[in-house]
């Protein structure tokens, strides 16, 4: 396996290898806006129940539980890299241990969570990274509440530097696949924006997904 596949591997799932953690000081340095920009795109209420899925360090499960610490909100968490999960227990451990946090290992297509028990689910840099995106989609909308909402968010050009770069298969990443995704599964006011971040320069795009209150 040359650099270029082992750096791409673990994009997708980092190990608890040299290359892994190495990623894992990436996702921090690099991601950290995008995530940021996607917990403040959702709305979130001291009482939501909030989901993350493919959270890699735990830094937006780390700022939805500063939203919710003064309600009866919890934020929950699922990724399929088990020293992501390890990385983010340590970093969430007193949120835990008062139950406001919640971090499994799962993957996106079988969430550990009843129907309708989310009121925001937001995930970033990860949906071109499912295997089958219309058992993904059809799970997130199964645990996402009646009225609630889904955000993820990305920045396109740094999506078609990592194609360029063979960090990600040609196409997968393409907006367009995960929006079908969306709509199969039932989604409802499926919205693609561009939004401009805190420092007035970097434009995010903010994928909107609604479950309708009429829809179980």
């Amino acid at each position: 396996m040359g650099l270029t596949d082992v750096i791409a591997d673990n994009l997708r799932k980092p190990g608890s290898g040299l290359t892994g953690w190495i990623i894992s000081k990436l996702l921090k340095k690099k991601n950290s806006d995008v995530i940021t920009h996607a917990v403040g795109a959702c709305g979130i209420e001291p009482d939501h129940h909030v989901l993350e899925v493919g959270f890699g360090p735990g830094i937006g499960m780390a700022a939805v539980a500063d939203i919710i610490k003064t309600g009866s909100g919890k934020v929950y968490g699922v990724d399929f890299s088990q020293s992501m999960v390890e990385e983010a227990t340590n970093r969430l451990s007193e949120e835990i241990k008062r139950g406001k946090a919640e971090v499994q290992f799962s993957d996106v297509a079988s969430l550990p969570f009843q129907d309708g028990s989310m009121h925001r689910i937001l995930h970033t840099n990860c949906y071109y990274f499912w295997p089958d995106m219309n058992a993904a989609t059809k799970e997130l909308y199964r645990v996402l509440k009646p009225g609630g909402l889904m955000i993820t968010t990305f920045v396109y050009e740094r999506l078609v530097t990592a194609e360029a770069r063979g960090f990600l298969p040609p196409g997968v990443w393409k907006p367009e696949r995960y929006i079908d995704g969306l709509n199969q599964a039932g989604f409802q006011n499926v919205e693609r924006k561009s939004e401009l971040g805190r420092d007035e320069k970097t434009h995010f795009d903010v994928i909107y997904a609604y479950k309708n209150n009429d829809q179980i």
